[in-house]
């Protein structure tokens, strides 16, 4: 009898253990469906890529220790990829195309797998060429083993851009140097702003040392977007608490967030656990994951959380509750004119290379940086030097980590007959028991942003003299100086449980300069686009430390595939672990990681143009051989592509303009100019050259000039020369002829207003002692079309169109 009891007990404990670690062994399996369809996000036709139909794709959940099968379908006519962005994956399963894996074929499937290491708030996107931009994201919410934090409410938020624009052309906008884009979003500048604001001394101090107007956002865009849509309503009662897993998925676009309701207490960052710490306002980096905690008063009502743009040119606005409307407060725009946000022109300029490299070699021997997160603050070295994978972060890198084993989840399959426009109800959250709550009145135009929901600047041009000028904004403030815009919270992030590396774990140190031209629209890395460079080569075993040295003036999101990183910040051995780092403007970030990942990992800005423009690396794990199928592949990852694009000017007395493609370090110019009095009597001539760009204001070319009047060629030569820009942004040109002559030109255009412009040209022929002038206004109606009209010394006056292309 005794011996039959303690075999039924056996049965009892044993069983439900035995039954919990078999179904712990099954897979969390998803479909993923990717194709193009008709989209309407602004009232106008576009086209998105979807997942589901949708934009954004579904929220994908797991719980750490699960193992993931997603079967990616691509029913597009171009290949497509999904990189799981933060995730600690096989290299193989990272989803960079001829880096990790071949890019997924049109009708073809391929299968992700990889266990969940780890827990926290994820997303997933396209890294093929620009998809990302087109719709391709979507988030990702893994649970921990076991639950350390309590709300009411579990919703997830996804932020993104919208522009109806292919987005090919809209980098092609980009590389042609327009500055179309700053004048649909308001954030042009001109002598009449600046003087308007009485900063004409900032504006000639920046032309004097030759920089372009700046800017803090290249794209001007139609929409921004939570959950795919400008207003996002989630239901929530008074006084409950509501876990917003907020997911900056934009191309381009940083947010600064702010809820009316209560103050935002961050109690994760990138997916991992932070000690709890409020911003009134947070600035969350493109690429960025943020789980913020608040709290709805009791007073009923629907509280706004506004995701405003960077740039302060539009908004999404996510509604907790219902009731009467409680929106958040204005934010000011960014004072473009006070020169890199009050560092001032004279430290940018006196930060050449040899000072920058000296700089940091000094402050890092030093042990100190001034700035937490940015500029000379806090780095140990020797044994103190910090940073393996801590413990307690759902990051174990092995099954023999001693995890237990959790309940099987269900199989997950999604079908794709989903509608193709946005849907009009569904939200992607995390509240599974949503409450047929009233939705608040919707908020009146006149309230929202000007890309936040209404018809935005691309549709509704603004011909007032100064609607575009950044000094027509009802407030400004000074970006990163003034409280009401502040810079990312990183000094205040700390980890709950040390990060630091083991004592004695040897350091490799590398410096990487973010450089940029954003004339020719070309970034970089060490001055090099990435099909210029070889590898970053580290060791297994290895401490990573990566000095980020920003000699640019916009902010740079650094994401780093297949690894979580420290950044230094003030905190110690607890300083947080990010995948995700913003790099601000003409400041250095440090970050460090532990080298326990061997393959082959991409390391690059996360804004989606000027990645695709050449600020990416590769790092390299020494002895680490990829797949034969990738490294027949891996050449075709450093492409350079080619872009075209011209001008041309038809007046009533001449015709100017100029083609031009062009790569990186080169590019084909033909110029021509053709004037006349009576047509009969045409005078032309016209330069076909090859340019070839360096790192500075120099430019060498060489190429072949022909002279000409009407149907007949008088004279050709062969050229060289060089384009120089002079101080307050004035063009010359000095060019050799193989006849023996020479020819020295001027040109300097300069902005009245922001449609109105003002250029003045000059031409000496040394040959012949001869000067040649000319002055024009012109009126930009469009991003094609301009009214010019003007002198020119030889054909007189004279006006019409300049169209653009």
């Amino acid at each position: 009898m005794l011996v039959a009891l303690r075999f039924f007990l056996v049965i009892m404990f044993t069983v439900p253990l035995l039954l919990a670690a078999s179904a712990s062994a099954g897979e969390v399996v998803y479909d993923l469906v990717i194709e193009e369809q008709p989209w309407n996000v602004t009232g106008r036709p576009a086209t998105a890529m979807t997942i589901h139909g949708s934009v954004p794709g579904p929220v994908l959940r797991f719980t750490e220790g699960d193992q993931a099968r997603i079967r990616v379908h691509n029913r597009m006519a171009v290949e497509t990829s999904i990189h799981w962005h933060g995730l600690l994956v096989p290299p193989g399963m990272d989803g960079v195309p001829l880096l990790s894996f071949p890019p997924i074929a049109p009708g073809a499937t391929f299968t992700y797998q990889f266990p969940i290491r780890q827990s926290g708030t994820y997303w997933y996107h396209s890294h093929t060429s620009l998809q990302e931009q087109r719709g391709v994201y979507g988030a990702i919410v893994i649970q921990p083993e076991k639950v350390r934090l309590q709300a009411d409410r579990d919703f997830v938020v996804l932020l993104s851009d919208w522009t109806d624009r292919d987005p090919y052309q809209v980098l092609r906008e980009l590389k042609r140097g327009s500055e179309w884009f700053a004048l649909e979003k308001g954030s042009a500048q001109s002598i009449v702003g600046a003087a308007r604001l009485g900063m004409l001394g900032d504006f000639f101090k920046r032309e004097l040392q030759r920089m372009p107007a700046m800017d803090i956002a290249d794209v001007a865009y139609d929409r921004f977007l939570a959950n795919g849509r400008p207003q996002l309503h989630l239901d929530a009662r008074p006084g409950e608490t509501v876990r917003l897993r907020l997911v900056d998925g934009s191309a381009t676009t940083y947010f600064h967030l702010q809820f009316a309701g209560s103050p935002l207490q961050i109690v994760a960052a990138d997916g991992m656990d932070v000690e709890p710490v409020e911003e009134e306002l947070l600035l969350m980096a493109v690429a960025e994951t943020y789980d913020v905690v608040v709290r709805l008063p009791q007073e009923p009502g629907a509280y706004e959380l506004r995701a405003t743009a960077h740039d302060g040119s539009g908004y999404a606005s996510i509604w907790l509750g219902a009731g009467p409307p409680q929106p958040a407060p204005d934010l000011p725009k960014p004072n473009l004119y006070h020169a890199m946000g009050g560092a001032g022109l004279a430290s940018l300029f006196a930060l050449t290379p040899a000072a920058v490299m000296g700089m940091d070699d000094g402050a890092v021997a030093a042990g100190r940086f001034d700035r937490p997160g940015t500029m000379m603050h806090g780095m140990e070295h020797g044994p103190q030097v910090p940073a393996a994978t801590p413990a307690g972060h759902g990051m174990e890198h092995s099954p023999e980590s001693g995890h237990h084993p959790m309940p099987a989840m269900e199989h997950r399959t999604r079908g794709a007959g989903m509608a193709a426009g946005p849907p009009e109800s569904k939200e992607h959250s995390g509240h599974t028991g949503a409450m047929a709550m009233p939705r608040p009145p919707p908020v009146p135009e006149r309230e929202q942003g000007v890309a936040g929901g209404q018809k935005g600047r691309r549709f509704a041009a603004d011909f007032r003299p100064m609607a575009a000028d950044v000094s027509s904004a009802p407030a400004l403030a000074v970006d990163g100086m003034d409280p009401r815009r502040p810079g990312p919270p990183y000094d205040r992030l700390r980890s709950p449980t040390p990060t630091a590396f083991r004592a004695g774990q040897p350091v490799r140190e590398i410096r990487l300069t973010l450089d940029g031209n954003m004339e020719r629209y070309t970034w970089t890395l060490n001055n090099r686009i990435l099909a210029e460079t070889d590898v970053i080569s580290i060791r297994a075993g290895e401490a990573v430390r990566l000095i980020l040295i920003n000699r640019t003036m916009m902010h740079h999101p650094m994401h780093l595939h297949g690894h979580f990183f420290r950044v230094l910040n003030g905190q110690g051995e607890h300083a947080p672990l990010k995948h995700t780092v913003d790099v601000a403007p003409m400041a250095t970030t440090v970050i460090e990681f532990d080298a326990g990942e061997p393959g082959d990992w991409f390391f690059h800005c996360h804004l989606l143009y000027h990645m695709k423009s050449g600020m990416a690396r590769v790092v390299h794990y020494e002895g680490f051989e990829p797949p034969p199928e990738v490294a027949a592949l891996r050449r075709l990852l450093y492409h350079d592509p080619w872009y075209f694009w011209g001008e041309a000017g038809l007046w009533s007395n001449m015709s100017e303009g100029y083609l031009r493609a062009s790569a990186s370090r080169q590019a084909l110019v033909a110029e021509w100019e053709a004037g006349w009095q009576r047509v009969e009597e045409t005078e032309w001539d016209a330069l076909l050259a090859l340019e070839i760009y360096g790192n500075g204001f120099l430019v060498p070319f060489a190429g072949l000039a022909v002279e000409g009047e009407g149907d007949e060629v008088s004279e050709s030569r062969g050229v060289f020369g060089v384009r120089y820009l002079l101080p307050l942004s004035i063009e010359s040109r000095f060019r050799l002829e193989t006849d023996g002559g020479g020819r020295f030109e001027l040109e300097k255009e300069i902005a009245l207003t922001p449609r109105l412009s003002l250029t003045g040209e000059a031409e000496c022929d040394t040959e012949h002692a001869a000067w040649e002038g000319k002055g024009a206004l012109s009126y930009a109606l469009s991003r094609a079309f301009s009214l010019e009209a003007g002198y020119h010394s030889e054909f007189g006056w004279g006006g019409g169109l300049a169209l653009r292309f």
